[in-house]
Formats: C-alpha cells, sequence, structure tokens
C-alpha cells in the first residue's frame, strides 16, 4: 500500500502544482508551480535505492569504472561516472544526475498550453520504465523528444548536435532519432498510415513473418545468433491483450484527425509522424520482445500526440475526452506497479519503492 502510496502521490503532486503552472499569470509564482510539479517526481527518482531493472548493474559499472577497468559504454556516460569517482561522491549521484537530465528535458520537451495533461501522461507512461529501469536509454529518449522543435523549424544541425549528445548517454537512441530526421519531417496521407497500421496489426498477430525475417537477418552475424533461441526473440505475452489493442485504436484516431490537428499546431505533423513509428513498435514488440527497446525510443511522442489531440477537441466535449484518456493511462499506471515486483516481472522492478535510508 505504502508503494502505491508513493507513486500516485508522486503522480497527482506533479500534476496539482503543473496545472497551477499552466495557469498563473504571475511569473513568480509560474517558476514555483513549475519547480514543484518539476521537484516531486524528480526527489523520488534521485533517492530510490536498487529499484529499477539495471540499478545493480550500473551500480556495478560506477565501481568497475572507478578501478579503471574498461567497460563499452557511451562516452558521456562513462564521463558522468568518472566524475562523480574523482570528485568522491557517493554512487548515487550516478542516478541523481540522470533523474536531472531525464527530468528536466522531459519538461522542457513538454508545451506550455496543456502542460498539466502532459505531466500526467508522461507520469502515467514514461516515468516508471524510462526513470527507473532505462536510465541511459530513457534520457537520450527525451534529449531527443526536446529536439522535436528542431525537424519543425528544418534546423538540423541544431537537431544533429543534440542527437550527439544523446548518442553520448545512448548510441542506438540517438542514431535511431537521427535516421528519422528526413522521414518524419515529411506530411503523409492519414489513410495511407492507417492502412500501414492494422496491415501490420493483422500480419503480426495472424503470421510468424516478422519473427522469420529478423531471425534470418540475425542469423547472418554470428555474434548475435544467441538471440534467436534467447527470451528477447520471444512474444511479449502481456502485450498481446486489451490495453494493447486501446493504444492502438487511440493511436488510429488521433492519425485520423492529423490534418485538423496539424492546421491548429505546428509541431503536430512531426510528432503524429512520431507517434506513427512508436505505434509500429509496439506492434512488432507483439511479437518479439526486444523490440519494446525500439518503441520506447519514440515513446513521448505519445504524449505529445495525445496533447494536441485533446486540445483540437472543442471545449465542451475536451474534459470528457480527457477523463476517458487519462482513466485509461492512470489504470495502466497503476497495473504497471502492481506488476512491478520481482515475483511477478523482474523487467519491471519497481515495487516496493525505496530510498537510499534504506541501505
Amino acid at each position: 500500500m505504502q508503494t502505491f502510496v508513493t507513486y500516485n502521490f508522486i503522480l497527482f503532486g506533479a500534476t496539482f502544482f503543473a496545472y497551477l503552472y499552466e495557469k498563473s499569470k504571475v511569473k513568480g509564482t509560474q517558476k514555483l508551480y513549475l519547480f514543484l510539479s518539476f521537484f516531486i517526481p524528480f526527489i523520488f527518482l534521485a533517492l530510490r535505492y536498487d529499484i529499477g531493472t539495471d540499478y545493480r548493474s550500473y551500480v556495478d559499472y560506477f565501481y568497475r569504472i572507478a578501478d579503471g577497468e574498461f567497460v563499452l559504454k557511451e562516452p558521456a556516460y562513462l564521463f558522468i561516472n568518472k566524475v562523480i569517482y574523482i570528485l568522491g561522491l557517493d554512487v548515487q549521484w550516478v542516478f541523481v544526475i540522470f533523474g536531472f537530465i531525464f527530468m528536466t528535458f522531459a519538461y522542457k520537451a513538454l508545451p506550455k498550453k496543456g502542460f498539466a495533461f502532459g505531466v500526467f501522461l508522461f507520469i502515467c507512461y514514461l516515468y516508471l520504465y524510462e526513470g527507473y529501469t532505462m536510465l541511459r536509454q530513457g534520457a537520450a529518449t527525451v534529449i531527443m523528444a526536446y529536439g522535436i522543435q528542431f525537424i519543425v523549424e528544418r534546423q538540423f544541425i541544431k537537431y544533429f548536435m543534440l542527437s550527439l549528445f544523446a548518442m553520448s548517454l545512448h548510441l542506438v537512441t540517438g542514431f535511431i532519432l537521427l535516421l528519422v530526421y528526413p522521414i518524419v519531417s515529411r506530411k503523409y496521407n492519414r489513410w495511407i498510415l492507417l492502412s500501414v497500421l492494422f496491415s501490420m496489426y493483422f500480419i503480426v498477430i495472424k503470421t510468424s513473418i516478422i519473427l522469420d525475417t529478423i531471425s534470418f537477418f540475425i542469423s547472418l552475424f554470428p555474434r548475435y545468433s544467441w538471440y534467436i533461441d534467447s527470451e528477447f526473440m520471444k512474444s511479449a505475452t502481456y502485450a498481446t491483450g486489451l490495453g494493447t489493442l486501446a493504444k492502438l485504436l487511440l493511436g488510429a484516431t488521433v492519425i485520423f484527425f492529423k490534418d485538423s490537428i496539424s492546421k491548429k499546431h505546428k509541431n503536430a505533423n512531426v510528432v503524429i509522424n512520431l507517434y506513427f513509428c512508436f505505434l509500429v513498435g509496439m506492434i512488432l514488440h507483439i511479437e518479439i520482445l526486444i523490440l519494446l527497446r525500439i518503441e520506447h525510443m519514440f515513446v513521448f511522442a505519445q504524449v505529445l500526440a495525445l496533447i494536441y489531440f485533446v486540445l483540437t477537441i472543442e471545449k465542451k466535449s475536451r474534459i470528457f475526452v480527457v477523463l476517458g484518456i487519462g482513466t485509461f493511462f492512470f489504470a495502466m499506471f497503476n497495473w504497471y506497479i502492481t506488476a512491478g515486483t520481482l515475483e511477478r516481472d523482474n523487467d519491471i522492478y519497481i515495487n516496493p519503492y525505496q530510498t537510499i535510508l534504506s541501505r
């Protein structure tokens, strides 16, 4: 019960102050509300202890790096660890710094209008997984989410420089999100996107062609052939239920209204294209567990796309849509907490919540 209270306090505390920030017209008060909305999720992220799937791995990496051992990781990650060690700080500062990077760029990526709804969705869908488990990838993902503005403004150099920063924390995430720049900056017919989406869904559900194709390409590289028979190539059984179908239908609805959404929000076309990539990754993840990582590279686009979608709806109907979407993601949030125990699913271990005071 204490864990549920903790995480739900984070969710509603951050959202409450985000709402006050969004509605306040006094600059000084705005800054206070924004700080409190940021601080609540950040402090719990920074002070957590021995939760998050890779927590112990990162502790182990820290001491190996401190001992001068060669660790094959990205340069910025290695640099942060070395600086913490040289300054004589505790290993917990790794999680403090990455938590700060994660929260800072996530909040900077959210638009002022619809900010509270965005914070609510962010906490519900990204905070517990990207924040607690995917330390490097989570940071790289929100950095590139902040960079969406540079795709819209056709400022490739700035986007490229930001992607280098992301790659210095998580190479694959920064690199893939750099590669999609020319693809997501174009306009696509909504019917083509919807046709591709549902065709892929039925192909994945009814055939093994995706699994067979990826297994074939992996087999061409002996170094990675062990993946073929590993758990990473298995189906993600928990991702095949009504929740996944509901997210797919919600995404299809946003894509259906993409033209009207794009007319009102200049960022929306790029965001919806990235959201489409997220939905494709989600479908592929149903068949192959390891592709969850690809799905989550585009996960922030879901938050942004839903903000723009809601803001496009007439005010009379908006409250009902917000309540409907909010209820769905709130239920997912609490299911995730329930599932995130060592006994149920070690891959999303965030329950029970504990701090460094527990050491």
